[in-house]
């Protein structure tokens, strides 16, 4: 499968089964938030959201995420439970998965086909994405998901196709003409199958807040920050800042400035004669330890045999 650069997401089911095969990138591993089914989307600047041309049997069990997914079949039957009822789509069908709702999804393989599978999935990040649509999470509730779904599937087609082209082409406006399709699925969606063009709901300014505390952590990752240093910068105190920032991305706000970090850390990691200390220290880890832990935790091996993997990788695809 191809995705954003760098992009990852992390998942573990609420029995602690490790998922490290599905929808990941080489070298990547995956989690749920916590100890639940609800799905961590760390995306990166190509995209507010996750977004990820298939190209094999893919398949997700039962998670959830705050933001809603567009599934996409290009070539290949796609199966869909969500909420305990399931749709299969055919190839040239889309189909949008409502915020929240427990869902899985599966390939449906052919062996008998002989070329490689093709579908697409977004899945919004509710976080970056309030940098474009600031009540998002207000948004999301008033599409009307059973008509987006029953007129909009096979309307949203040439959007897919052409983020699924632009993904998988070799241009070097790849990404700017990917954003273009992927910010048109999202006026298709918001403007066509909102039940109210008013956007409702109680807004006491948090999801504003929310975007400025985003572009705040991509400013200053790289230095030693800290919860308490960005929740003084934006007038709160630590424990309000810390809940409103996990209420709207699921995920605590050093964790998220980790996975920033560990970003910039994986990129360095792949010059084959950079000093492993000296790497942390650039993405803004205060040290090696912090680096180390950081790392481990993510994706389970150290930087140096995350480092082996990946090179050996890249060897194989040369």
């Amino acid at each position: 499968m191809f995705c954003g650069k760098d992009r990852r997401y992390d998942e573990h089911i609420d029995d602690g089964t490790w998922l490290g095969d599905i929808h990941s990138e080489k070298g990547c591993g995956m989690r749920y938030v916590d100890d639940s089914k609800q799905e961590l989307l760390i995306s990166t600047t190509q995209f507010p959201a996750l977004v990820i041309a298939h190209q094999s049997y893919d398949k997700a069990r039962y998670h959830w995420h705050s933001g809603l997914e567009v599934l996409y079949s290009k070539d290949c039957p796609m199966s869909v439970v969500v909420n305990g009822a399931m749709t299969v789509l055919q190839p040239g069908q889309a189909y949008v998965i409502p915020p929240e709702a427990v869902h899985a999804v599966r390939m449906v393989k052919d062996e008998d086909r002989g070329t490689t599978p093709q579908a697409l999935s977004v899945t919004v990040n509710p976080v970056e994405m309030s940098a474009f649509l600031p009540r998002i999470l207000q948004a999301q509730r008033q599409v009307d998901y059973d008509r987006c779904n029953r007129h909009g599937g096979v309307a949203f087609a040439p959007l897919c196709d052409e983020i699924y082209d632009q993904l998988v082409g070799a241009s070097q406006m790849k990404y700017v003409n990917a954003n273009a399709a992927f910010f048109a699925l999202m006026g298709r969606i918001f403007d066509d199958f909102m039940q109210s063009k008013a956007i409702d709901g109680p807004d006491d300014g948090d999801s504003q807040s929310i975007s400025l505390i985003y572009r705040y952590a991509r400013d200053h990752f790289l230095s030693s920050i800290t919860t308490s240093e960005a929740a003084r910068h934006f007038g709160y105190s630590r424990e309000y800042f810390s809940r409103l920032f996990k209420k709207y991305s699921g995920t605590s706000f050093m964790d998220y400035v980790n996975e920033l970090r560990l970003k910039v850390a994986c990129e360095r990691l792949r010059m084959p004669d950079a000093d492993i200390g000296q790497v942390g220290r650039v993405a803004g880890f205060p040290n090696e330890r912090g680096f180390q832990a950081a790392f481990e935790r993510k994706f389970g091996l150290t930087p140096g045999q995350w480092r082996d993997i990946e090179l050996s990788h890249n060897c194989d695809d040369d």
